[in-house]
């Protein structure tokens, strides 16, 4: 799966780089049309897919990342933000597609609303392009 860099919707970068530091900006599943990544309708049920949303946004912060020649396996620290904590397991489970004990420090909140309504998931990042220890 891939991922283009979408325009913020404000007046900030998508990724910031101090020296060796690279701070990723909260990325979300918002598609370059406005709407949502894993958003469905089945049988007039509004169907919200957050595994792939949380898979959407890892792979917008790896498209980030690469713009200053980083991977996912530089980040040292992701804040993760859902509005729905039992949308937990489905998150947890597509974040083990990438990450596993060796990667990232994380902390995982719940949030009473993303800019869309349809938004289960945000991720912030900070990578460091340093040596490793």
């Amino acid at each position: 799966m891939s991922a283009a860099l979408i325009k913020p919707l404000g007046a900030y970068p998508a990724l910031k780089r101090r020296g060796d530091w690279l701070f990723v900006s909260g990325m979300s599943a918002r598609q370059a049309d406005g709407g949502c990544a894993g958003v469905s309708e089945s049988g007039g049920q509004l169907q919200i897919d957050v595994a792939l949303q949380t898979r959407v946004v890892i792979e917008k912060i790896r498209a980030a990342l690469q713009t200053e020649g980083a991977a996912l396996s530089d980040c040292v620290s992701l804040v993760c933000y859902l509005t729905d904590m039992r949308d937990f397991a489905a998150y947890n489970a597509a974040y083990a597609e990438y990450f596993d004990l060796s990667g990232p420090a994380r902390t995982t909140v719940a949030v009473h609303q993303l800019p869309h309504p349809h938004m289960r998931i945000e991720i912030t990042a900070t990578a460091c392009l340093g040596p490793r220890p």
